[in-house]
């Protein structure tokens, strides 16, 4: 028996500025896909003006937006054109950034609002120009891994953006659950770098005087990527499972004393590193993480998009599924089941229509 769709009925519009790939726009477009993705009808308000010298959009950027406007109404409307007053009133939920907050008469908004900013706080309003980049600078993820005589990396993809639709998501179910919610007036405030800092907890003191958090050691971090007989894997544990990576590895010299206790690692650990990846040389990183796996041990092997799509755990939870493909479209384009179960039963992102561009928004 196919559940019912939880948000069926619920009218949701996305109305945010900004050029493609801009942060707020992707988060936004995250959040109304998860509803969209929930049964309920999303309106993406999409401003199509030139941006100057915008370039033609590339493949990555067309699935990006197909990914993000799957199940869909996909309006082409200036974001300060009287048409998006009179869609934001027939709406039950809008997600906007300040311009179009600031815009829009308070009584021509529905009553559940998410209200996007990059800072947050006090600089809210702020007018600074800022990317994924630049957020990800300020809450420390460029501090967390790689070799400090060298640049920093960034995550890859759009991962705080995305984190940012989640939270904006979660936001508005939770006001949309509470009992007599819809008389209720709620405004969700949901800041980029709050989530960045949030997502990067552990590199933030909590005391004024606190040491500044280690990053980027490079060489001699704790967890390392080392390489295998045919790719790398991700070194992580605990120390708990000290004993079962020594019986993993299978090399005496790993039991010395000077890597007996975890200062004595810290200390030597570009040495313990080269050791552990001259000992994973012969293995795959199959045969790597059926061992992990036998030893309860968080090892993580490194694999390309194209083996993810096929590996047998994820074939198995159906985590990635067919986007319905465009008539001229030859090739499939794989995206990953909504992330989350509503009441124990998973959602495909499958069902439904690709995104509809329409002349008009709610009926």
């Amino acid at each position: 028996m196919t559940p019912a769709y939880p948000y069926e009925g619920l009218t949701v519009v996305e109305a945010v500025g900004g050029p493609p790939g801009n942060a707020l726009r992707l988060a936004a477009a995250m959040a109304g896909r998860i509803f969209a993705d929930l049964g309920a009808k999303v309106i993406q308000v999409e401003d199509h003006a030139p941006q100057g010298s915008e370039a033609k959009p590339s493949a990555t950027s067309l699935a990006l937006q197909r990914f993000l406007s799957a199940r869909k109404s996909v309006v082409d409307s200036s974001l300060d054109d009287a048409f998006l007053t009179g869609v934001l009133r027939k709406a039950d939920v809008a997600i906007v950034d300040r311009h179009v907050h600031g815009s829009i008469a308070a009584k021509d908004l529905p009553k559940k609002v998410a209200l996007l900013s990059l800072f947050g706080g006090s600089n809210a309003e702020t007018e600074i120009a800022a990317t994924e980049f630049t957020i990800a600078a300020l809450g420390g993820f460029l501090n967390m891994v790689g070799d400090a005589e060298r640049e920093p990396l960034k995550l890859v993809g759009h991962q705080e953006a995305y984190a940012l639709g989640l939270a904006t998501f979660s936001g508005l179910s939770a006001s949309l659950a509470r009992e007599s919610s819809s008389k209720m007036a709620a405004t969700i405030r949901a800041s980029l770098l709050d989530i960045v800092v949030w997502l990067n907890w552990k590199a933030v003191p909590l005391e004024a005087d606190a040491p500044i958090p280690p990053g980027r050691a490079g060489a001699a971090a704790e967890w390392r990527i080392v390489r295998c007989a045919d790719g790398w894997i991700a070194l992580v544990y605990q120390e708990p499972d000290w004993p079962h990576l020594c019986t993993m590895v299978r090399d005496e010299r790993i039991r010395q004393g000077k890597f007996a206790t975890r200062q004595g690692r810290l200390e030597n650990a570009v040495e313990l590193a080269d050791l552990i990846e001259q000992a994973f040389l012969s293995r795959t990183r199959r045969q790597l993480h059926e061992e992990a796996l036998s030893f309860r041990l968080p090892l993580g092997p490194v694999w390309a998009p194209e083996e993810a799509l096929g590996d047998p755990h994820n074939a198995a939870r159906r985590l990635f599924e067919e986007l319905p493909r465009q008539r001229q479209s030859q090739n499939p384009i794989f995206a990953p089941r909504l992330p989350l179960l509503w009441n124990g039963s998973a959602f495909s992102n499958t069902i439904g229509d690709m995104p509809v561009a329409t002349p008009v928004g709610i009926s």
